[in-house]
């Protein structure tokens, strides 16, 4: 059974947040004690293998990645509910509207990894699956090149704590290999991407396939983070993706 990591907030406008690839969901702790409690309710949830689900077996492709999000999340009985996710869960959230357009009111999706995967050839997949040995030097490498060194730090000993290297080599081919950038424009869900001025790996080309194929895709870029804003600028991260699911983000985002 694939559980919650916390479930936080009273409010009737519900969120489900899906994390990234290197880290289970702590890495919205910061967040969370910034988030609109009052008007919004948080389900943080771990993907099979990780944080309170390291129990699990690892979810099989993003469609098995979804599956366990969207059992998970009938377990709360939510009706309609939004959907946040980070790089790999940005993917998945984005392939659970497509999936649940009744059910999904709007999507936020921060510095997300393709619909239509992420093609790397033979050395480079090589080298993000030995990454595990250094995750560390590959973040501040690749993705987060301003991260702070404490952040980093705690980044790290928080992805040694809650999965194993199985699980990271399993997700690296969960989020390299989803196909469904065609289905994205089979639902109108407001959507919003978000991407870190400073992220070299998920940047507006990056990002331009995917908004161009949503019928209400919003881009907007998050100043000062990389590809872990809710880390490297909680304050600014939180108040976009909120203001985004919610429908009241101003004219500052670009609209495609």
């Amino acid at each position: 059974m694939n559980n919650f990591a916390a479930v936080e907030g009273s409010g009737s406008h519900k969120v489900l947040a899906l994390h990234g690839w290197a880290l289970d969901s702590s890495v919205w702790l910061a967040t969370r004690a910034l988030s609109n409690q009052r008007e919004l309710t948080y389900a943080y949830y771990d993907f099979p293998g990780y944080g309170v689900n390291q129990n699990e077996p690892p979810a099989s492709g993003m469609e098995g990645m979804v599956k366990a999000a969207m059992d998970a999340v009938g377990s709360l009985g939510w009706e309609r509910f939004s959907v946040l996710g980070h790089s790999m869960g940005g993917a998945a959230a984005l392939r659970l509207a497509t999936l649940m357009p009744d059910q999904v009111l709007s999507v936020a999706a921060l510095t997300p990894v393709s619909p239509a995967g992420t093609a790397l050839n033979a050395e480079t997949y090589d080298a993000f699956r030995r990454a595990w040995a250094d995750p560390a030097a590959a973040i501040k490498g690749s993705l987060s090149p301003n991260i702070d060194p404490e952040d980093l730090r705690r980044l790290v000993d928080r992805n040694r704590a809650t999965m194993n290297e199985e699980v990271w080599s399993a997700y690296l081919a969960n989020w390299t290999g989803p196909d469904f950038m065609d289905e994205l424009g089979s639902h109108e869900i407001p959507t919003t991407l978000l991407y870190g001025e400073s992220d070299p790996f998920v940047t507006a080309d990056y990002l331009a396939e995917t908004v161009a194929k949503l019928r209400k895709g919003t881009i907007r870029q998050l100043p000062k983070a990389g590809h872990y804003p809710m880390i490297e600028n909680p304050g600014a991260s939180v108040a976009a993706w909120e203001a985004a699911l919610t429908g009241t983000a101003t004219s500052q985002a670009q609209t495609i």
